[in-house]
């Protein structure tokens, strides 16, 4: 396995991770709604969809569009932090980080 291989994998593997933990909140929003609360968030909605872009990405990522699935990852991660998902927007900034730098790694 190439270097630029296994920098993919492991952005690959962050990635999904990141975005499962995301879209964790979609959960939390549908029980809300099928209990009958008048405060579920739509904030959890939206980091639902961002964590299945994420993941769309990050598999991207490991099928050789390093560039564009780097750049959806990282600038992502900096608007999941930014919104306060720190260790899952810096998950997703690593993997987008990692994806971005794969293709300049030689071996």
């Amino acid at each position: 396995m190439r270097s630029k291989h296994i920098f993919a994998l492991i952005a690959l593997i962050l990635g999904i991770a990141g975005g499962i933990l995301l879209c964790k909140g979609a959960a939390d929003f549908m029980l809300k709604l099928l209990d009958g609360s008048k405060h579920a968030s739509f904030e959890s909605l939206v980091f639902a969809g961002i964590g299945v872009v994420v993941i769309v990405a990050s598999v991207m990522l490991w099928t050789g569009r390093y560039v564009p699935g780097g750049v959806i990852n990282m600038v992502l991660g900096i608007i999941a932090v930014f919104y306060g998902k720190d260790s899952e927007g810096i998950m997703v900034l690593i993997s987008g980080v990692l994806g971005f730098i794969a293709p300049k790694v030689k071996d």
